[in-house]
């Protein structure tokens, strides 16, 4: 693979950026990793592991940010909402 400069203006050229995020943005981006993460069949702990890691940035920050009992807390209602969901598709 060749390395290539990129030039000055080049509009394909990767750019970060950093965003004012409150707690309150926090915390959605924690609860859209939580689901995202639990559709794929992580478990409790699993996910746990995910967020405490500082490997994987997003939910990390949100752990670093908001705390162990939050995130778990977060954790606990999207699996209460997966049996709860899972229960009507079965008609209990």
């Amino acid at each position: 693979m060749a390395e290539k400069l990129y030039e000055s203006g080049d509009p394909l050229e990767p750019t970060a950026v950093t965003l004012p995020a409150g707690r309150e943005a926090v915390a959605y981006m924690g609860r859209c990793f939580v689901e995202e993460f639990a559709r794929l069949g992580f478990r409790r702990n699993a996910l746990m592991a995910l967020f405490r890691s500082p490997f994987y940035q997003g939910p990390h920050l949100v752990y670093r940010q908001l705390g162990e009992g939050f995130v778990q807390g977060m954790i606990e209602e999207e699996m209460a909402r997966r049996v709860a969901t899972a229960g009507e598709a079965r008609g209990q």
